[in-house]
């Protein structure tokens, strides 16, 4: 098994310590500002990466790039329902199990 790859982003708030974790989150609340938007985090945003996610491809693939240990911590804590999804999977589902019986 190979170990994990840091990813860039992962990589330069790991290395930039306290000081630059205060700094990101000073340029986020000028962001959040400038845009309109109610107040943005970095858990904001990862939950909302998370969320997206979830029609740009698998469950683990999420996982891997919030680099939980645990797929519930994804799932449970990080993902929200999209609406749109459920109901595409519904009709999916109804259209195998219709396929099925004829």
């Amino acid at each position: 098994m190979q170990p994990r790859q840091k990813t860039p982003a992962i990589s330069a708030t790991a290395e930039m310590g306290l000081s630059g974790v205060d700094q990101s989150a000073k340029w986020l609340r000028g962001l959040d500002l400038k845009l309109d938007l109610p107040k943005l985090t970095f858990q904001v945003i990862r939950r909302t990466m998370a969320t997206l996610s979830q029609t740009k491809g698998t469950v683990k693939d999420t996982q891997g790039m919030l680099r939980h240990s645990r797929l519930p911590t994804t799932t449970d804590v990080y993902m929200q329902v999209i609406s749109d999804g459920v109901k595409q999977m519904i009709d999916s589902m109804h259209d195998e199990l219709r396929n099925r019986q004829e």
